[in-house]
């Protein structure tokens, strides 16, 4: 697992040059100068994916996952932020859009399929592999994002729980 925390700095910080107009107060010199941050830290993280897959065996499974959206501070959070000391802050994850999961790979069905959560990623996994997914975990084992070929040679399997 790899984790990339600038998106979320990112999006943290250069919200508001991308959706000027949620924010009012964005100066056209600021827009210019800022306005694509976000847009180009996207195309750098894509390359990073595209790479990823690129480089996969046929076994291998590349799951890409978010677990939160963002969406503009509202003007009152951005005032608190201001008088806190951090005025640059301008997107936050209240209210915002659910995150994602996305399946690569030979073993993924094609298509799209209901939404999972972050929590579902562990199980996910864990079935893919042919380990048993514990009955404690939160989550489920996603064995619809896996083609019918797959699923019907590796049965889901369960234990109590994983010893800590």
């Amino acid at each position: 697992a790899i984790r990339y925390p600038g998106i979320d700095a990112v999006g943290h910080y250069y919200l508001r040059y991308a959706m000027p107009r949620a924010f009012g107060d964005v100066s056209d010199q600021e827009r210019n100068k800022y306005g694509r941050v976000l847009e180009q830290y996207y195309t750098y993280v894509d390359g990073i994916v595209g790479r990823a897959m690129a480089s996969m065996r046929p076994d291998d499974l590349l799951l890409v996952v978010s677990g939160f959206g963002m969406e503009p501070l509202s003007f009152g959070k951005r005032m608190l932020e201001r008088l806190a000391g951090d005025s640059q802050l301008s997107g936050t994850h209240e209210g915002a859009p659910d995150g994602f999961l996305i399946a690569y790979g030979r073993d993924v069905a094609k298509g799209s399929f209901q939404r999972a959560s972050v929590v579902d990623v562990a199980p996910t996994v864990l079935y893919f592999l042919g380990l048993p997914v514990a009955r404690d975990m939160d989550g489920f084992a996603r064995t619809d994002i896996f083609a019918p070929a797959f699923t019907e040679r590796r049965p889901i399997t369960f234990i109590p729980y994983y010893d800590k």
